[in-house]
């Protein structure tokens, strides 16, 4: 992998600046160098290029019997970012010494592309958006992740690892309750749901997204959000109850993301961190600031004139 050193020149300070979010192929192409890195096997190496095709293809409705992805926060974007994400904090755990396994680490990048397909509504669906999922996602996911490793011959020993893996990226799930098949298969699951918060979070357009979030959790009719500020205020309550969760819940896990950026492209920064701190940083700003007129102050990338 020709990694990106950190020098004056590339003043790579931002995620963005290593790999384009946007660019799904960019992404894709960032994944395989790390699992390459990590001497992932060929054949695993080929099963998950086909299982990430697929997903692809189910985002973007050419995957037979599903309509396609139409919640504009949940989106191939969040699906691609946790990906990216999940695969430098394994790449982190192995480098520190952890000893997860091939298996593990194909299992992980499984269950983060598939981590959010639950919200891909059938076409069948009597609904009108696969927000109406919000409650449920998680358990649907799961329910696809496992026909789909029936459908292309992998066991069903290693479809309930992944199916575990994906379980805690559900908030409400109280990881101390779970009986995870092996403790390699609760520190994959830790590795997951830490990514899933450090890709949404530090994304460059996180709080641009946090409106079609709104949307989502209108037509998903969950309740406790009045309107966007409303939402964008509970951000900030939701951003310090996360790092607890990171903390305790996660048990710390994505402190070792840095070693991931010091090795492979010469940071000496957890940039997951610091996007997520610019992030809130700013929402503070703009709430402080600029209260009921938050969208003129969230213009990266024409997202708000989407809406």
């Amino acid at each position: 992998m020709n990694c990106c050193k950190y020098d004056e020149k590339n003043n790579l300070d931002q995620l963005s600046k290593l790999v384009d979010p946007s660019n799904a192929d960019a992404v894709k192409r960032a994944v395989f160098e790390i699992l390459d890195l990590m001497n992932l096997p060929e054949k695993m190496v080929s099963q998950f290029n086909d299982i990430f095709d697929d997903i692809r293809d189910l985002y973007d409705g050419r995957y037979k019997g599903y309509r396609g992805c139409d919640t504009e926060y949940h989106d191939f974007r969040h699906t691609t970012d946790v990906l990216l994400a999940t695969v430098r904090l394994v790449d982190a755990a192995r480098l520190c010494g952890e000893q997860i396994s091939d298996e593990g680490v194909f299992s992980v990048a499984v269950a983060a592309i598939m981590h959010d397909a639950g919200y891909i509504p059938e076409k069948n669906d009597p609904i009108d958006s696969g927000a109406v999922y919000t409650a449920d996602h998680v358990d649907r996911g799961i329910d696809f992740l496992k026909k789909y490793m029936e459908k292309n011959s992998y066991s069903k020993e290693i479809a309930e690892k992944i199916g575990q893996i994906v379980l805690i990226t559900e908030l409400k799930c109280d990881v101390k309750k779970v009986k995870f098949i092996s403790t390699e298969t609760k520190r994959l699951a830790l590795i997951l749901a830490a990514a899933d918060l450090l890709g949404q979070m530090a994304d460059r357009i996180y709080l641009e997204k946090l409106l079609f979030l709104f949307k989502e959790f209108s037509a998903g009719d969950v309740p406790g959000f009045a309107s966007e500020e409303d939402l964008l205020l509970k951000t900030v309550e939701f951003y310090d109850l996360m790092k607890k969760r990171l903390k305790t819940d996660l048990e710390g896990v994505d402190q070792l993301m840095i070693h991931h950026f010091r090795k492979r492209h010469g940071i000496d920064i957890n940039l997951y961190h610091q996007g997520m701190e610019n992030n809130i940083k700013y929402l503070h700003f703009i709430l402080s600031h600029h209260s009921g007129s938050h969208r003129d102050f969230l213009r990266r990338d024409g997202l708000v004139s989407k809406l």
